[in-house]
């Protein structure tokens, strides 16, 4: 529900600096934005776990976060709305683009970061038990964005992983278990885990 953490927008892309209303009467923590009238660009990403207003990343790619200040002008969104810089992946002059928009909502979702541990037990808090993780190693390249799901057996130790940057079939891998007040985390490697990397994730009940 809109009004429950999430919601949708679809705008114009001009190259300028612009301003662009959303409905959630909270600032958004995770934004994805793709360009509707072209394939050749990514889907841009914020996310408020990378600790600064110019990073992003890329929904597509496996690459880590870039340094950017002309993707959302060095400005946080708010309650109302969100900046658009002159990065044409995310605003480029004529186009059409749609937003999704994810804040977090106690005991329903949580948008956040944390820092591998490299040893098997990590223990994130999230306030709630999630159904479903979406997770980022935002500290090196060719890492994957990692999909688990309770449907699926997360929680199993056979868990199903999908992977949001390529088309490749599920795999199979402990990576721990939802717990709850969070999740656990049982792979040691880059995945979601590697020591002193930091992940940012998307979890829902």
């Amino acid at each position: 529900k809109r009004h429950a953490g999430f919601d949708v927008v679809c705008y114009e892309g001009t190259q300028t600096v612009q301003d662009i209303r959303h409905s959630m009467n909270k600032a958004p923590e995770m934004m994805w934005i793709k360009n509707r009238d072209s394939g050749v660009y990514n889907w841009s990403v914020f996310h408020s776990g990378l600790g600064d207003n110019r990073f992003k990343l890329y929904l597509n790619t496996t690459q880590d976060y870039s340094n950017d200040q002309a993707a959302w002008n060095n400005t946080a969104p708010t309650s109302t709305h969100f900046t658009l810089g002159t990065d044409a992946t995310a605003n480029k002059s004529g186009d059409s683009f749609i937003a999704m928009l994810f804040a977090s909502v106690d005991g329903i979702s949580k948008v956040g970061s944390y820092t591998g541990t490299g040893s098997s037990g990590n223990t994130i808090t999230v306030g709630f038990q999630p159904r479903f993780v979406i997770i980022k190693n935002t500290s090196r390249a060719s890492t994957s964005w990692v999909v688990l799901d309770t449907t699926r057996g997360w929680g199993s130790g056979d868990d199903k992983s999908l992977e949001l940057n390529d088309n490749n079939a599920q795999e199979t891998y402990d990576y721990g278990a939802p717990t709850s007040t969070g999740f656990t985390l049982d792979e040691t490697g880059n995945w979601t885990n590697r020591s002193n990397d930091v992940y940012i994730y998307y979890a829902h009940a």
